[in-house]
């Protein structure tokens, strides 16, 4: 049979097929695409002389504030294309919150589990986990009532630990002393005394260096991210933690099952109260107890240790805001001992965690969905199966949702308590959107409230802290990512508290 011209081409000259087939494939997907690619503006489109995304995603990395800042105030109420370190996303504006927040077509799980790169190894803890909001809804966010004496305790616990108690001036790390005490606190509530208290597992550094090598690897373009993780130390490190924290582990659950066969052969039933025992009976698809708990952690310690941190800078540079603190919090817990009841009525430093909040979110990228059919919204804007839209926060800093949106203000929420019911901190909306919106708000809100509460309870009585020099703590922006300030630095000494908080009455005791 006689070769076709093309045939012909493939036989005789393979290495010029092995070029034109990528050539063309990449020309069709450009041809076809154009329309979509050109239905909004992009913030920052290919410059003269470039090819692919690269650059543009680069330059994303180290001006993604100022960028999302841009595209907002350029298109206030339309979308617009942003090419990211994750790839082309559309950047919805505020408008449409409420109705995609919600939207069936509009996948939460999915962009999640793949900007935590979850499918590369070392980082299974970052996949897509339904066990985990099961969990908290089911169990966690009904049980805080129980929990507030133990999470006292361990704040208790942690702070003399890490901040010592020490009368004397003293410099300390922020980021490092936080991320441990919250550490502490949360591994006590999800896997009690023993292994809270265990140092090896409370200082894992699994959870801080994969989220630093998540942005790293970020920086490299998705298709690549599958095999470049071999060659980067950073991921090799990531797998090593991982494996040690899974044999820290590895002894508490070996005793646990041999009290329960001991139990057992006695024909007794012993439960364990935690979120390891949630788990085995919540999830049935065999994910093993390590990445369970490694999973939760990161979606609790990790958030959580950043909004504490960013309040405990806040309030070393608006230091008039602590006598106030420290008053409300003497006339409540003198009352009402540490309590739901206490915390709940802890207004004024309710307002300023929710403020801190505003001011800095844990992140650029809100509300990150991923389009699995193709759809119109209410405005008329068409979106298409496979597309990755987002919600930056930028309106939060805006003075058409806020008055005076860039100045600091601790009383803000405090002051709209009268007028609006989601001036609380757990209360989500469209102009506040830092626990994310909608059904897919963060089911670990009410928990994370609780346990920012307590501790900061614990540091304003027994401690007093401020800035290291005179520079002004300002947020970090490395992509979709905005940390607290990773080169402040604090002094702290102990004071002499007015109450002792130790020695309250607490519920869960």
């Amino acid at each position: 049979m006689a070769l076709l011209p093309y045939q012909t081409v493939f036989k005789t000259q393979p290495l010029l097929t092995i070029v034109l087939v990528p050539i063309c494939l990449y020309l069709f997907r450009l041809v076809t695409s154009h329309g979509r690619k050109k239905r909004f503006p992009e913030i920052n489109p290919p410059r003269a002389f470039t090819f692919g995304t690269q650059a543009r995603a680069g330059e994303f990395m180290s001006r993604s504030r100022d960028m999302l800042v841009a595209g907002r105030d350029r298109y206030s109420d339309e979308p617009y294309t942003l090419h990211s370190n994750g790839g082309e996303v559309i950047v919805l504006p505020p408008a449409l919150i409420n109705e995609m927040c919600n939207h069936p077509s509009l996948n939460f799980t999915i962009p999640a589990a793949d900007d935590g790169h979850g499918y590369i190894p070392g980082f299974e803890p970052f996949q897509a986990n339904d066990g985990v909001p099961k969990l908290v809804t089911r169990h966690l966010s009904k049980e805080l009532r129980r929990l507030i004496g133990p999470m006292s305790q361990e704040a208790s616990h942690g702070l003399k630990r890490t901040l010592t108690d020490s009368t004397e001036w003293h410099e300390i790390d922020p980021k490092g002393a936080v991320m441990l005490v919250v550490s502490q606190i949360t591994s006590r509530i999800f896997m009690g005394v023993d292994l809270c208290r265990d140092e090896k597992w409370t200082s894992s550094e699994y959870t801080t260096l994969a989220f630093q090598t998540s942005s790293s690897l970020a920086a490299w373009p998705r298709s690549l991210r599958p095999y470049v993780h071999w060659l980067m130390p950073s991921c090799w490190r990531v797998r090593s933690k991982l494996n040690e924290a899974r044999s820290v582990l590895a002894p508490h659950l070996e005793k646990r099952n041999r009290l329960k066969q001991e139990a057992a052969s006695r024909g007794e039933t012993i439960r364990f109260d935690d979120t390891i025992e949630w788990f085995e009976n919540e999830v049935t698809h065999g994910q093993e107890p390590a990445i369970n708990q490694i999973s939760l952690s990161l979606a609790a310690i990790h958030t959580t240790s950043d909004l504490v941190l960013q309040v405990i800078l806040d309030l070393a540079q608006h230091s008039s805001l602590i006598a106030p603190l420290r008053t409300e919090l003497i006339e409540v817990l003198a009352t009402q001992g540490l309590t739901q009841t206490s915390l709940y009525n802890l207004e004024l430093m309710d307002s300023v965690i929710k403020e801190s909040q505003r001011m800095k979110p844990t992140a650029l990228a809100l509300m990150r969905r991923l389009v699995t059919e193709d759809l119109e919204l209410s405005q008329g804007t068409k979106l298409y199966k496979g597309e990755r839209v987002i919600v930056d926060p930028t309106h939060m800093w805006s003075s058409s949702h806020y008055p005076e949106p860039q100045r600091y203000d601790g009383y803000r929420f405090l002051r709209m308590r009268d007028e609006a019911s989601d001036a609380h901190l757990v209360s989500t909306s469209a102009a506040h959107v830092g626990f994310g919106h909608g059904r897919h708000a963060c089911p670990g809100r009410f928990f994370a409230a609780h346990e920012i509460k307590i501790a900061l309870s614990h540091l304003l009585l027994k401690y007093e802290w401020k800035l290291v020099g005179e520079r002004p703590p300002r947020p970090l922006a490395f992509g979709m990512a905005i940390l607290p300030d990773p080169e402040a630095r604090l002094v702290i000494r102990r004071r002499r508290q007015e109450i002792d908080i130790d020695a309250l009455e607490t519920e869960g005791n």
